[in-house]
């Protein structure tokens, strides 16, 4: 009887293969095919029956076990606000275990109100986190213990790379339950991340500026590694102090630094923020209005400034915030130097 059942079983999986192309290919090139379907970036990936790669498990029975065998498709996982549920629950941590070892990118997004459930979902999978991007719902205001949340979510993921927080002004501040600091926190004593290379803070671009920064956090920080820093502030001098206090605590290996700005670009800001990164290869610079002459004119004067700059970006709303005699100045004391790239963004219309 069970040389029939296997004899029928081996007959199927002969015709099967014969119809299906699929079935013919080897497992690591079908592997290689579900991974060029991925069509969203993890920003949109969230764990939707109906979505990719979730609904690889119930085409077929081949592309369910191609799908389970292909541990790079669940690296990325989008949490939108965290599931009441226990079927989504279960949802979130069957997709977590599917990554085996390799490395996961998170993005948390919504409101997140319960830190037990949050520790629950990550806790067997937090070494494993090296990516994780926050769009929480957070204040206008700065919140004095905004920068502590960021402590607390280096203690959960010790592996981590990448941090970005992003948040958007008048929004109802929802974080503070989930990540919230741990008593025995010293705030005179800021930490140390040894792994972290890449932090965003708001998002610097010159169409939305309603997204900013608490940069109040990076009193807290020491980044050693940090390679790539985006910040999104309003240029008050407080926050200089911090940025100024935090780059030189650091020693930063920084490579590539985008700033966004709001009206007020700060007294003696290029020579106190900028002058402390040597090893600078891309900067890139957004302002609503600010007067960018005197920056170029120093960029251009001083080749201790950014020996090693290689790409620069000037973007503003205001059309003369530009002195272009000093832009071209620049460009001919510097061609002697490594700079390849520079662009200058105009957007008078978006007030």
């Amino acid at each position: 009887m069970s040389r029939d059942i296997a004899r029928v079983q081996a007959r199927r999986e002969l015709n099967h293969s014969v119809l299906d192309p699929m079935a013919r290919l080897p497992l690591e090139l079908q592997s290689h095919i579900f991974l060029c379907v991925e069509h969203k970036s993890n920003f949109e990936r969230k764990a939707d029956p109906h979505d990719v790669p979730v609904v690889f498990l119930n085409v077929c029975h081949l592309w369910h076990v191609i799908a389970l065998s292909t541990p790079k498709l669940w690296t990325e996982i989008k949490i939108d606000s965290l599931p009441r549920s226990t079927n989504y629950i279960t949802l979130y941590k069957n997709w977590m275990e599917r990554t085996g070892t390799l490395p996961l990118s998170l993005l948390l997004g919504g409101f997140l109100d319960s830190k037990d459930t949050f520790g629950d979902l990550v806790k067997q999978h937090q070494d494993q986190v090296q990516s994780l991007t926050l769009r929480w719902k957070l204040p206008s205001y700065p919140h004095p213990n905004n920068g502590k949340s960021v402590i607390y979510i280096q203690r959960c993921f010790p592996s981590l790379q990448k941090l970005a927080i992003y948040a958007k002004g008048n929004d109802v501040y929802a974080s503070e339950e989930v990540l919230n600091e741990e008593e025995d926190l010293l705030d005179s004593v800021p930490l140390t991340l040894t792994s972290l290379e890449e932090l965003r803070l708001g998002q610097p671009q010159l169409h939305d500026f309603r997204s900013k920064a608490d940069v109040a956090i990076l009193q807290y920080l020491s980044l050693p590694a940090l390679r790539k820093l985006s910040l999104t502030f309003f240029g008050i001098d407080s926050d200089v102090d911090v940025v100024v206090s935090f780059f030189n605590r650091s020693s930063l290996p920084l490579e590539s630094f985008s700033l966004s700005l709001g009206h007020v670009w700060p007294e003696g800001f290029a020579k106190r923020c900028l002058r402390s990164l040597p090893t600078l290869t891309v900067l890139e610079l957004c302002s609503q209005s600010n007067e960018f002459s005197s920056f170029v004119t120093i960029l251009g004067t001083s080749f201790n400034l950014f020996p090693n700059l290689r790409a620069l970006s000037l973007a503003t709303f205001d059309t003369v915030a530009i002195d272009y005699t000093a832009v071209l100045q620049m460009l001919n004391m510097r061609r002697s130097t490594l700079l390849r790239k520079f662009q200058v963004y105009l957007e008078e219309t978006l007030l």
